[in-house]
């Protein structure tokens, strides 16, 4: 057996860099996994909004609503879209929106809520 001594200072300094590890970990452990980003095509967020897209395009143009073009097709983030209807900028059925939001992770890619 091996012992091993160590100044009080030296001790100190490691005991707290154990304590700040374990608080790190154990707040990691606490907060919920955040639900995946949703992204939607320009006809899933038209029908969501009762909006032609057209009008979804209109917005794009004026930037009015954030968007992302991947692969040379329009798809904007539910959480983007969400902002934009709480800041009143869109306007939506807050029912519409919350039972979009269910049957879209109900349906896609088996994800739960």
């Amino acid at each position: 057996m091996e012992i091993i001594t160590l100044d009080h200072e030296v001790f100190k300094a490691l005991s707290n860099k154990i304590d700040r590890i374990a608080e790190y970990v154990f707040k990691k452990e606490s907060t919920p996994a955040q639900e995946p980003d949703i992204w939607l095509t320009s006809e899933e967020l038209a029908d969501l909004l009762k909006i032609s897209t057209r009008t979804l395009q209109r917005m794009r143009k004026d930037r009015t609503i954030a968007y992302s073009i991947i692969r040379s097709k329009c798809l904007y983030r539910l959480s983007d879209v969400e902002k934009c209807i709480h800041e009143r900028i869109v306007s939506c059925h807050p029912q519409t929106l919350d039972a979009f939001r269910k049957n879209y992770l109900l349906t896609h890619k088996g994800l739960q809520l």
